[in-house]
């Protein structure tokens, strides 16, 4: 029996212009990204794009504890999406969506067709395989308790390749190789502020073998089914390439803070992409490096800790 294909870039892109066309909420989502302010701040050698992004409020405000997740409806089950939006195959397990409150200039969900929890350890296959299929973005996880506003259903995101400033920088910020086999290497990515592992390979079965590896190596927080991380990767000249980024918190402490300390922030793979994403005017006034700097060395792990881990496994 034929598998299902499995959609390409170019067939993204045009159900992305189909749905700005055909569904309010699209079309007024990407016009408000038109509009919306950014600035660059210099945080040492490295860029952050400050967005102010007002609709990603629903996002970074979001309540994803098990009480809260099991009294909302599941927006990416089918029988829960708009009937406006339109669906595309990503193979037997998954479709691809326009996301109607974008980051980016292309963005776009990749959901499965079943309502399971958002998991990567045994589906990092299939996490590859969509990123070969839309090479020209850059695909992304964000695990459950990192960043994911859904995090009862699996799903990735496809966005546009070197709007996050870590497609460009991680090359510059990578170690000499850790680890070097048959199957690729696994360098650091260190003094880079949200500090991981760059995963290389020439073939997916090496890629993911690699993947394993970090995986099994990282630590498991209050018995949480997975380790906590945001996964990246751009399919490029047929090399596989991971960047694995552990997370030691979801929300740093201003997101808790009283009164006028308080920061509405809730780092997701985008922020840790050097995308920083506020929701309020007052938030994005008050982002400069030094706080920048301050949360993410909150929510991520120095280079150092990262490599007693692997060594460790």
């Amino acid at each position: 029996m034929p598998t299902t294909p499995w959609s390409d870039t170019a067939a993204a892109l045009a159900l992305l212009k189909r749905q700005q066309k055909a569904w309010p909420a699209a079309h007024a989502g990407y016009e408000a990204l038109e509009e919306i302010s950014v600035r660059s701040l210099r945080v040492g050698d490295l860029t952050v794009r400050v967005q102010y992004n007002p609709a990603r409020i629903l996002s970074s405000g979001a309540a994803t504890d098990a009480s809260s997740i099991l009294r909302r409806p599941c927006f990416l089950c089918p029988d829960r999406r708009p009937k406006e939006q339109e669906a595309l195959s990503m193979g037997p397990d998954y479709e691809l969506l326009c996301n109607p409150y974008p980051i980016f200039p292309q963005h776009f969900i990749i959901a499965s067709r079943r309502h399971e929890p958002q998991r990567i350890g045994d589906r990092i296959d299939d996490f590859l395989e969509t990123a070969r299929c839309l090479e020209g973005l850059t695909l992304f996880y964000n695990g459950p308790h990192c960043g994911a506003s859904a995090p009862d259903h699996l799903h990735f995101q496809a966005v546009t390749s070197h709007y996050m400033p870590l497609d460009s920088e991680a090359a510059l910020h990578q170690s000499p190789p850790i680890w070097q086999g048959d199957t690729g290497e696994i360098c650091l990515l260190n003094n880079y502020l949200r500090n991981g592992f760059i995963l290389s390979s020439d073939t997916a079965e090496g890629a993911i073998s690699l993947f394993r590896h970090v995986y099994n190596a990282l630590p498991l927080v209050n018995n949480e089914p997975e380790p906590r991380m945001n996964l990246f990767s751009r399919y490029d000249g047929g090399r596989r390439q991971l960047i694995l980024i552990p997370r030691r918190l979801h929300r740093p402490r201003q997101y808790y803070a009283p009164g006028a300390e308080r920061l509405l922030t809730s780092p997701g793979a985008a922020d840790i992409g050097g995308v920083f994403i506020t929701a309020l005017a007052s938030d994005y006034e008050r982002i400069t490096p030094f706080l920048l700097r301050d949360i993410y060395a909150q929510v991520s792990f120095p280079a150092d800790v990262l490599k007693d881990f692997f060594n460790s496994y």
